[in-house]
Formats: C-alpha cells, sequence, structure tokens
C-alpha cells in the first residue's frame, strides 16, 4: 500500500505482482475517483494509439490512476498535466532534470524515460491516466532502437518506485484542481522550437513546432495539430 497520499484523491490504491493490463481494468471495470491499480508486470500492457507496452519486471514503475469530475471537453489535458508531474516527481525524488515531448512523453537529456495513456471512458464519466516509468533500467536493457534512458541510467541510482509513485501522484492530485500549469508544460516542452514530422492517420506536417495551445493542441507553421505521432527531425 502506498502511504502519504492522505489529503489527495488518490486514496483507493491496488497493488498487482501481474496483471494483463492496468489501463484496461480501469477502463472496463471504472471505480471511485482516485482509484490507483500498480502492477510490477503486465501482460498485455497498453501504450498510445494501440501499441504494445515493454516492461521489464522490477524495473518500471507502471500505473493507472482514474479521475472523475473531469468535463469531456478537458480531457485531453489530464495527459498533459501528467507529464508535468512526472517531470517533477523525476527532478524532486530521481534528482535528475526532465523535459517533455509532445504531448506527454517525459524525457532526460532527450531520451524517453516515461510514456503516458490518457483515455475517456465510453460512458464520458472519468478519465484513466496510465503511466509507465523507465526506473532501475541497467546497460543493454533497454533496445538501443527506442532511444530510452532510465533513471537509474541517468542519475546513477534508482529511487524507490513507492516513493516515486506517490510524488506523481501528489503533483498529478494538484495540478487537475488548477488551471495554471500550461506555461510551466510549455516551458519544459522540448517540442516547441523544434523542426518536427507529425503523422497523422490521414496526413503528414512538415515544419517548425512553434507552440502549445490551452487545449494541447501542437502548433506547426501554422497547423493545429491535436494527435499524432511527432518526430524531432534532429533526433531522428
Amino acid at each position: 500500500m502506498l502511504k502519504n497520499l492522505d489529503g489527495t484523491r488518490f486514496r483507493h490504491v491496488e497493488v498487482f505482482p501481474s496483471v494483463d493490463s492496468t489501463q484496461t481494468m480501469l477502463v472496463t471495470e471504472g471505480g471511485p475517483d482516485g482509484r490507483v491499480i500498480v502492477a510490477d508486470h503486465q501482460t498485455a500492457g497498453r501504450g498510445r494509439a494501440g501499441r504494445e507496452w515493454l516492461d521489464v519486471p522490477g524495473a518500471m514503475l507502471m500505473f493507472s490512476s482514474l479521475l472523475r469530475g473531469i468535463a469531456p471537453d478537458r480531457a485531453s489535458r489530464v495527459a498533459l498535466a501528467g507529464g508535468v508531474a512526472v517531470a517533477r516527481a523525476v527532478e524532486s525524488v530521481g534528482g535528475v532534470g526532465a523535459g517533455l515531448k509532445w504531448p506527454n512523453d517525459v524525457r532526460i537529456d532527450r531520451k524517453k524515460v516515461c510514456g503516458m495513456i490518457g483515455e475517456l471512458a465510453p460512458s464520458g464519466d472519468y478519465v484513466v491516466l496510465g503511466i509507465g516509468v523507465n526506473v532501475g533500467h541497467a546497460h543493454g536493457e533497454l533496445p538501443d532502437e527506442l532511444g530510452a534512458t532510465s533513471i537509474r541510467l541517468a542519475s546513477g541510482t534508482a529511487p524507490r518506485r513507492d516513493d516515486l509513485c506517490v510524488a506523481i501522484l501528489r503533483e498529478l492530485d494538484e495540478l487537475v484542481a488548477t488551471e495554471d500549469w500550461m506555461d510551466e508544460y510549455r516551458r519544459r516542452c522540448e517540442t516547441i522550437g523544434s523542426e518536427v514530422r507529425v503523422e497523422m492517420a490521414d496526413a503528414k506536417v512538415e515544419g517548425t513546432a512553434t507552440g502549445v495551445r490551452d487545449d494541447g493542441a501542437l502548433l506547426v507553421d501554422g497547423w493545429a495539430v491535436v494527435a499524432g505521432d511527432v518526430i524531432h527531425v534532429r533526433d531522428a
């Protein structure tokens, strides 16, 4: 059981050694506001855009959280808030600076350390945010083609996953209750000012990312991109 979550909405925490997907469980089952499912291993984990989630048991922090009281037109902002929450927690608990790649990848030294997926329940009654952080991976445990890192690789030590999870949830609880964090998101977003290629379901946009609107849309040379895969040209 996670401690030090008193005063937050996240007071219903369930921890499992293995599940199919923390995200699927919460989206399917629902539950009270603040329900959290943490797993050490997922047999059918899901990333953004339907991708399979790769995990190394014991090295990753993986959990999903359920949030009620979010207006459907604000649901997409929950994942942006999640990116800020993780970046703050990586810095405070992991001791290493973190940035963001639009929309919500968290990066250390421009390498991915965390991915997440936000979903509005079919009923529209709640949002589920799934988060996976590379915490204790050693050299050779992350495929080179992923362009990923871990807190351990970046800082030399791996924080306790419980401590990191509590820090993320406390930050997330604070952020979703306010409206004044988008400036911090923009300061952390390494996509802004970068030459990018955005691949969408039916189109592709290339150009300079000039900003992120308050609703989370990425601005690329006059285009407003709501959803798509962003490739930083100089990172590729």
